[in-house]
């Protein structure tokens, strides 16, 4: 890193202070000197803001330490406050870039649509780890963004920290994207692999409710509803697609009995929720649904938590991407793989 060239520092404004942005600041605090040295990444968070303990706010930054104590209890912020709800934050923060991580719903987007709005409106970049901003008005907020060059980057709204959108730019690159196929709710595999093993629905269901899998909404995990949203922000991204939920079929596990486990088991097949989409003629089919797959199929061996995709490409056939589909660390490093992205000055 060169004397004469100092990084730019980065100042970020979280809206959202809950395990996501705990991950997000562990990360951070325990990377700090490293992200600095070797990727020229200099940062400052300026400002946290939720609607139920309040905005601090501090220009020159808050103490990365303050906020990890401040993520293991729930209780009102005390230091730096402002008496701004999070769309004033976004607008008079000095913050170059918004992390969206509110509590939003997801048939709506918002409040998330709003802060992305506001935040281009006032030519800051947008990193969300929402999936309504992307699955319900990408090409809108891409075209906002564009228009102030500012990125709207979404890296941990599919695969948790699992860099689906990194890999195909990288990795992929130069392959044309055919179709996909992919376990994108790691709820429902969970659950399908409990009664693989002799545990009933309801109970699978209850389990993966004790450990914090499930959304606050039951159905949009075991109805489809969260995979359905997260194949709407991969065609839109990937193929450029205004695809809706409402053009996405989707069914999801519940209609499935412990008797249909051990049926596929006896055949060499193995329930899970596919999430497909198919490119023909320029029109997007898409898809969700419970499928048997046999075991040779790569998907059917993605076990627990795990999500993964396998995309078809013209040069390379098909290839699979298995990773960690949540996690408050895995998905605070979906996060900081999209801050890095805007320290390149490369995320059009």
């Amino acid at each position: 890193m060169s004397d004469s060239f100092p990084p730019k520092k980065h100042l970020i404004g979280l809206v959202g202070f809950g395990t996501v942005a705990k991950g997000l600041c562990q990360i951070l605090s325990e990377k700090r000197a490293y992200l600095l040295k070797e990727l020229h990444f200099d940062f400052e968070i300026v400002a946290v803001t939720t609607r139920s303990r309040g905005t601090m706010y501090h220009p020159s930054g808050l103490s990365l330490s303050m906020l990890l104590a401040y993520a293991e209890s729930k209780t009102p912020f005390t230091e730096h406050l402002k008496a701004w709800d999070s769309e004033t934050m976004i607008r008079k923060s000095n913050a170059t870039i918004i992390v969206e991580l509110a509590d939003s719903i997801l048939t709506t987007g918002e409040p998330a649509l709003s802060h992305c709005r506001a935040a281009f409106e006032t030519g800051k970049h947008v990193v969300s780890g929402n999936k309504g901003p992307a699955a319900l008005a990408y090409s809108e907020l891409k075209t906002l963004a564009d228009q102030k060059g500012c990125a709207f980057l979404n890296e941990a709204t599919v695969l948790s920290g699992t860099p689906v959108f990194s890999f195909i730019k990288t990795a992929l690159a130069g392959n044309n994207i055919l179709g996909l196929r992919g376990i994108l709710n790691g709820t429902t595999n969970y659950i399908l692999r409990e009664m693989e093993a002799g545990v009933s629905y309801k109970l699978a269901l209850e389990k993966a409710d004790s450990q914090g899998f499930l959304e606050a909404d039951k159905m949009a995990d075991v109805g489809g509803f969260d995979a359905q949203a997260k194949l709407a922000i991969l065609a839109n991204i990937l193929f450029n697609q205004a695809l809706n939920l409402d053009d996405i079929k989707c069914k999801g596990i519940t209609e499935l009995c412990e008797l249909d486990i051990q049926t596929a088991l006896r055949e060499g097949k193995r329930w899970k929720l596919v999430a497909s989409l198919t490119l023909k003629k320029n029109q997007i089919l898409a898809e969700v649904k419970p499928e048997a797959l046999p075991f040779s199929d790569p998907l059917s061996q993605v076990s627990g938590t795990l999500n993964a995709i396998t995309f078809s490409t013209d040069l390379l056939g098909d290839v699979t991407l298995t990773g960690p589909g949540a996690g408050s660390v895995e998905t605070g490093y979906g996060i900081l793989s999209d801050l890095l992205t805007i320290n390149t000055g490369v995320f059009t």
